[in-house]
């Protein structure tokens, strides 16, 4: 069977690449199976890559400036770049061919089953593309599924009048967050949509362990610190975890700024180091969705720092697996213990497991029934 998966494997996102390979690399384990990630190139591909954002203010124009002229921020940052097309160029099993929307339209790609997933490919916050909801298939001679689409905010009236008719053409439905189930099902009720896990947790942490690297990693304990924006309450709660444990901070840095003045300070690294740094860390500080979902797998003890819209993906995800008191507040932290920061998992394994074999069943069965 010849499958064509379709997320967001463009994004310069660590997060957004090792989803890709995982669902890749789970489905090419599948007897008789032949999954190749569809290059697509959606209009905003240019501006992931892009060094400089595009300037909405003199604000903007300033920091693009400063950011042109000053070697210590250029020069990371197109080292971490390289670092990560490696990373997709050696590990994640592209299309022959690449495509933008016009290709897509004139010469559809042709496969047995075509799967969008994971990642917020159906948020409209940023995108509308009919592309991720397979427009371009042909029903009588490929399955349509989606697994794990995160939509995030939920779709609008209009949005939904709008993107209706697409659902409907689906063989098999699933999301990734519990807050996006009643949605969908209402938009497309005789599909039975269901709510699956991400696919990083589709591999076993066996498997994560052969791509992971800790050539970087301290030969001492340390706090593994990864976040998208660092925030008052991040900067606090990481200080009192170095208070409390006595560790050293690991900065797994995405900015020049180092605001928690970490004693490493890692700022050209990629997936394969972020894995390999969360395996080995004795305690992970984020606000990061695959930062956390990192932190379970390898069983780790770790704090999540809420930010808007990740709050409701990552309290869905604790939910499925039974996890709680991982949520850092300004009123939590004041009180905050040594023993307050122990994640117990004796009660979660069995809600862990029962979920991600769910999720499997959910792709299996997609792929085996008849059309």
């Amino acid at each position: 069977m010849n499958i064509y998966t379709l997320t967001t494997q463009y994004a310069n996102n660590m997060g957004a690449l090792l989803q890709c390979y995982a669902l890749s690399k789970y489905l090419n384990e599948i007897e008789n199976v032949d999954c190749r990630v569809l290059q697509y190139l959606p209009s905003e591909y240019n501006r992931s890559w892009s060094f400089f954002n595009k300037p909405r203010s003199f604000r903007d124009l300033v920091k693009n400036i400063y950011c042109l002229l000053n070697p210590n921020i250029l020069l990371p940052k197109i080292k971490k770049q390289n670092i990560m097309r490696k990373f997709i160029s050696d590990y994640i099993p592209l299309s022959q061919n690449q495509y933008e929307r016009k290709d897509i339209e004139k010469n559809p790609p042709k496969a047995d089953a075509f799967i969008c997933g994971s990642d917020q490919i159906w948020n409209f916050k940023y995108r509308r593309d009919l592309t991720y909801f397979f427009d371009f298939v042909n029903k009588e001679e490929s399955k349509i599924i989606a697994y794990a689409p995160s939509i995030a905010d939920p779709w609008s009236k209009k949005n939904e009048e709008f993107i209706a008719p697409y659902l409907r053409r689906f063989d098999s439905i699933s999301v990734r967050e519990s807050s996006n189930l009643a949605q969908v099902k209402k938009l497309s009720p005789n599909n039975n949509p269901v709510v699956v896990c991400d696919p990083v947790f589709l591999l076993e942490k066996r498997q994560w362990n052969e791509i992971a690297d800790t050539t970087l990693k301290p030969n001492e304990p340390y706090i593994f610190c990864y976040f998208l924006s660092v925030t008052p309450l991040a900067v606090e709660v990481v200080k009192k975890m170095r208070e409390l444990t006595g560790l050293k901070v690991l900065h797994f840095n995405l900015n020049a700024l180092d605001k928690f003045n970490s004693e490493y300070n890692i700022r050209i690294a990629g997936p394969t180091d972020f894995i390999g740094l969360i395996s080995r860390a004795t305690y992970v500080c984020t606000n990061s969705f695959h930062c956390s979902a990192f932190s379970i797998i390898y069983r780790k003890n770790f704090i999540f720092i809420p930010k808007n819209m990740a709050n409701e993906r990552i309290t869905s995800l604790m939910d499925k697996f039974g996890i709680s008191n991982v949520f850092a507040s300004k009123e939590r932290i004041e009180s905050l213990k040594l023993e307050d920061l122990e994640v117990d998992y004796s009660n979660t394994e069995i809600c862990i497991s029962n979920f991600i074999s769910q999720s499997k069943e959910f792709l299996h069965n997609s792929l085996s029934d008849e059309r």
